[in-house]
This record gives structure tokens, C-alpha cells and sequence, in this order.
């Protein structure tokens, strides 16, 4: 049961770093007098995902800053099952990930220059990356996937997928 009418903005400072959020986690109430009794409200199942929020970190190990991201719940699948690669300094931030069956991969270029993902097997390639575009690939079958910049061929990484 959901309670209330809540507005929350948020500051951190742990070291360096200061995080930021603000989210209205205002609930949907009943008109007034259409309500079937005064009191707490039940949200069913298939409406909970939509009214509560979720924050997601996302670290890059370079010069940039952390972001948190405020994303419902009913994307968290998609955003449980992804797995965030940065793409900065003329190198993949993760030069070996590991990943369970059915993860999407995203990489994220924050480079000035292009860059591309491409399967040392040819069997995935993205586009030609411009500063912060991304691509993202499922990977559904347990084994690795070697993969490199076919603009820098000595940047490469690798996705294990258990």
C-alpha cells in the first residue's frame, strides 16, 4: 500500500562526488468522493510498476561524472538486464564483461572522436559512434564475443555471456 503525496529532491556529497535527483513520487489518487473509503490506498500489481521510481548509477571510471538516472519500474527489465560499456580515452571502460544470458549491452561513446563496435566475427557492428551515441546489442547465447572499434582496431573488449 502506497501512503501519501511525497515530493523528494535529493543532494549528496560523498568525497568529491555530489549526487544529484529529484522526483515527485506523487501518487495517483481517486477523484474526490470517489474514493471507497477514506484511508490508505492499494495500488494493484499491475499499476505498481508505474507509480513508484527506481535511481540507476551508471560509473565511468574516466574524467566524467556519475549520473543518476530516476527510471520507472515498469522498464526494469530492461534496465536490470543492461549492462552499461563506456567508450572513453580510445578504450572500452570494461575490456571484459560478464554478463548472464539475455543481457543487452549498451556501449556509450564520450570520446570527441568516432568510434564503432564491431564482432570480431562481423556477426554485430553499430553504426559510427559521434560523441555520447550509443549502441546496444541482446546477447541471448551463453559463450564470447570479442569485439574491437573498426575506426581504432587496437581498442578491444570482450562480452562472456554465462
Amino acid at each position: 500500500m502506497l501512503n501519501g503525496h511525497i515530493h523528494q529532491v535529493m543532494q549528496k556529497v560523498e568525497g568529491h562526488v555530489t549526487f544529484h535527483t529529484a522526483m515527485s513520487t506523487a501518487f495517483p489518487q481517486p477523484a474526490p468522493g470517489t474514493a471507497p473509503s477514506p484511508g490508505t490506498m492499494t495500488v494493484g500489481d499491475d499499476r505498481l510498476r508505474k507509480v513508484l521510481g527506481l535511481s540507476r548509477m551508471s560509473f565511468h571510471d574516466v574524467n566524467h561524472p556519475i549520473a543518476i538516472t530516476d527510471v520507472p519500474l515498469e522498464g526494469e527489465a530492461s534496465v536490470a538486464d543492461t549492462r552499461e560499456i563506456a567508450i572513453d580515452n580510445f578504450s572500452f571502460t570494461r575490456a571484459r564483461t560478464t554478463v548472464p544470458a539475455g543481457t543487452t549491452v549498451r556501449w556509450t561513446n564520450h570520446d570527441e572522436v568516432p568510434h564503432t563496435v564491431m564482432s570480431a566475427d562481423h556477426a554485430f557492428k553499430s553504426a559510427v559512434l559521434d560523441t555520447d551515441g550509443a549502441f546496444s546489442r541482446r546477447f541471448d547465447t551463453r559463450g564470447t564475443y570479442t569485439y574491437f572499434c573498426s575506426l581504432h582496431p587496437v581498442m578491444t573488449g570482450e562480452v562472456a555471456v554465462d
